[in-house]
């Protein structure tokens, strides 16, 4: 799956925010990526350890998850009305 800065996920616990951090490890040992390096983008099939910081705005919460620990991105379809654009 594909996950960007500013998406919004649910991890497998049911929290549910907006990344506005990725983690990728670099050293088998830092597991979360936090001394690795930090990253605009990541697709998960690529299997590289690390962890992504996201906020709930509704609760004014940060969490962080795996990027295993990611259940869904939730993609929001918009609407964009066209039947009054030439005003």
């Amino acid at each position: 799956m594909q996950i960007k800065i500013n998406d919004t996920i649910t991890d497998e616990r049911g929290r549910t925010g907006k990344i506005i951090n990725i983690g990728i490890a670099t050293d088998k040992n830092d597991i979360a990526g936090e001394d690795g390096v930090d990253a605009k983008e990541y697709d998960t099939d690529l299997n590289y350890t690390g962890a992504i910081t996201f906020c709930n705005e509704e609760n004014n919460s940060t969490y962080w998850c795996y990027f295993m620990q990611i259940k869904e991105v939730n993609k929001k379809a918009v609407k964009i009305d066209l039947t009054n654009w030439i005003g």
